[in-house]
């Protein structure tokens, strides 16, 4: 194999890698997005009354944003 095709091999390898940790941060991101909007929706919903607080979390709730509207 001569030293071009090894230089264009290593590139292509090294190319998909980083795509591919890309694609794992854009979606490891969302998913910790996606956390914690449940969570201040969780958080919303318990200071408004609308549920009980069944996973026991005692959210802060004197803040304006959770009063009941």
């Amino acid at each position: 194999m001569s030293e071009n095709k090894k230089v264009e091999r290593l590139t292509f390898i090294i190319m998909a890698l980083m795509f591919a940790l890309l694609a794992l941060g854009i979606a490891g991101s969302g998913d910790y997005q996606e956390a914690q909007d449940q969570a201040e929706f969780y958080d919303e919903m318990v200071c408004k009354g609308l549920w009980g607080d069944y996973k026991g979390r005692k959210p802060s709730c004197d803040t304006a944003q959770y009063v009941a509207e």
